[in-house]
């Protein structure tokens, strides 16, 4: 009696005493996590209140310099003005095309909804990259579709892709997917009572459209305006392959025009200055999302449900919704890829010069043949398998050290995991740039893939956060107690117990960083050098000397990967990305 009473009395003790295990490991992880995002963070700031390189001796504070040229460049200005512009109309259309599609896949009875749904969320898979090459191809001024409307109507067509207004709208058609895939989610996750409730009143298919189902998605469609505009603002390729043959500049495409094109030296503090005026205005979109969803339990709609959700009949609507759906698809998707796909089997594609005299295998044959090529696609692999890797490995001990430790800086280190998603993928480069010309010893990496490493697990870092942190919320602490009861330390807990039963998560953490690696570009055209060469940096140089061939055969090249990756990993290990 005494001694089992003496036994519960000092488990407590117990508890905390082996609670405290695995401090080192606890302390290494948030080191690592502070070091990787002061790299990216804290040169790109020092750079903003210097006049030269940081990496120049004769380099000088400023307190405002580099504010005062901000804001006096006239060029900047116009800059700015082009770029709200661009983000209204690139936003509209995405916010149009993602929630329609929801909408019509998830909420109504339309036929085809399965095959449609895969091909609208398919450009999830697509670099931008990909898709303004391929929007190019297809709709430029020499594009298949613009020789094929010519050819049949004997008119001049009615667009003109090389306008700010042409760049928006392939931009919108980028960033639609995640829209709907945000909105698919949260329309299905709708309790069917609110349904049932409104038919009763006799209300129709548009009433409950309008009046429930949209209002209930509120939080979905804030979440995704937030993320089209930050999307639309930090985007690079679009606006730099469309954009630039007719100088129109964005914040982004000057960012790295002042850093690539100026002559004499550098305008670092420039740039820096314009960066940080970046970051400050993506920090402030998140903040305004985090004040707009605050109250966002108002829209609860997964509770006690009386059955699975019905589909809202269109009556005679049913087949125009498809065919309005699958021309978005058609034309915004299928055309676009097909053109990537026909590009890089022919010389040219021309006016009065048959496909069929085209035809040629030389594009990929270069891929195999050109070191560049090569070696682009060899460091690609390599960077996605072993960054996936070591990306989820740290996530998941960053992940273990917030949520199931009482690690004193535990919170911390929450706010720098998801420090990354207000730095887009080019400022992530720049920083990193910065640091290897800035702080000793990491000039020995310069020049090489790991370089590149460095700045995908830091720009990456977010997104896989999002997916193993929340996942792991949902698992009881009650095995922790039990297992420190039993005798076991902090760490033999969370590898033992906790890592297993986010087996899935991992995984999907794993995939998706494997995806957005190999689509990556934005935080790779600052660190770009022979020997280190990625397809998505390859791609961009390839367009500006005008190797088109190459160019969608890398992109064939970029898609096929994917593919392969999604197929491998949803058929073996029955992982998810979305649906």
């Amino acid at each position: 009696m005494n001694a089992n009473s003496h036994a519960v009395a000092s488990a407590p003790i117990n508890i905390t005493r082996k609670s405290r295990e695995g401090r080192g490991i606890q302390i290494g992880v948030t080191v690592i996590t502070l070091v990787l995002i002061a790299v990216a963070l804290v040169p790109t700031v020092l750079q903003v209140f210097m006049d030269r390189p940081l990496y120049y001796p004769e380099a000088a504070w400023t307190l405002f310099g580099n504010f005062r040229l901000l804001f006096q460049d006239e060029e900047i200005r116009r800059t700015v003005g082009a770029t709200g512009i661009f983000t209204l109309i690139s936003v509209t259309f995405s916010m149009i095309f993602g929630v329609g599609a929801a909408v019509l896949l998830e909420r109504t009875d339309m036929p085809g909804r399965r095959l449609l749904g895969a091909l609208a969320l398919s450009p999830l898979y697509l670099s931008p990259q990909v898709i303004g090459f391929g929007a190019i191809i297809a709709y430029g001024p020499m594009g298949i579709m613009t020789l094929l409307f010519q050819e049949v109507t004997g008119v001049d067509v009615p667009w003109d892709l090389y306008t700010l207004t042409g760049m928006a709208l392939v931009t919108a058609l980028s960033n639609a997917p995640i829209t709907t895939l945000y909105c698919i989610v949260s329309a299905r996750q709708q309790d069917p009572n609110h349904d049932a409730s409104a038919r009763i009143t006799s209300a129709g298919t548009w009433q409950i459209l309008r009046r429930i189902s949209l209002p209930l998605m509120r939080p979905a469609l804030i979440f995704a305006l937030i993320m089209n505009v930050v999307n639309s603002v930090e985007t690079l390729a679009i606006p730099l392959i469309i954009g630039g043959p007719v100088q129109i500049d964005l914040i982004t495409t000057l960012i790295y025009k002042r850093s690539f094109q100026s002559s004499g030296i550098p305008q670092y503090g420039l740039v820096a200055a314009l960066a940080l005026v970046l970051i400050i205005f993506v920090s402030l979109l998140f903040w305004l999302q985090r004040f707009l969803m605050r109250k966002s339990f108002r829209f609860v709609g997964v509770g006690p449900k009386a059955g699975a959700a019905r589909r809202l009949p269109l009556g005679p609507w049913r087949w125009a919704a498809t065919g309005a759906l699958g021309a978005y698809v058609l034309f915004g998707v299928v055309v676009i890829v097909g053109a990537v796909v026909l590009r890089s089997g022919t010389y040219i594609i021309a006016p009065g010069v048959p496909i069929l005299e085209t035809l040629t295998t030389r594009n990929f044959m270069d891929l195999l043949a050109v070191d560049v090529y090569r070696r682009s696609i060899v460091n690609t692999v390599v960077l996605a398998l072993i960054g996936a890797a070591a990306g989820t490995a740290l996530i998941a001990a960053i992940a273990l050290v917030t949520q199931r430790s009482n690690f004193f800086l535990r919170r911390l280190l929450d706010a720098f995991a998801q420090l990354p998603r207000v730095l887009p993928g080019m400022i992530v480069g720049l920083g990193v740039f910065y640091a290897s010309v800035f702080i000793p010893g990491m000039s020995v990496l310069r020049d090489t893939i790991w370089l590149l490493l460095i700045a995908f697990l830091i720009r990456f870092m977010s997104a896989g956060y999002g997916i193993v942190a929340p996942a792991l919320v949902q698992i009881t602490t009650d095995f922790d107690k039990a297992a420190q009861v039993a005798g076991a330390g902090w760490t033999k807990t969370m590898f033992r117990i906790v890592v297993p039963l986010q087996k899935h998560a991992l995984l999907s953490c794993f995939v998706l960083l494997m995806v957005l690696i190999i689509k990556e570009y934005a935080s790779a055209v600052f660190l770009m050098a022979p020997g280190s060469e990625v397809i998505g940096s390859t791609m961009l140089s390839l367009w500006a000397q005008g190797s088109i061939g190459p160019v969608a055969a890398l992109s064939v090249v970029q898609i096929g990967l994917t593919a392969v990756l999604v197929a491998i990993s949803t058929r073996i290990f029955g992982v998810r990305l979305y649906g």
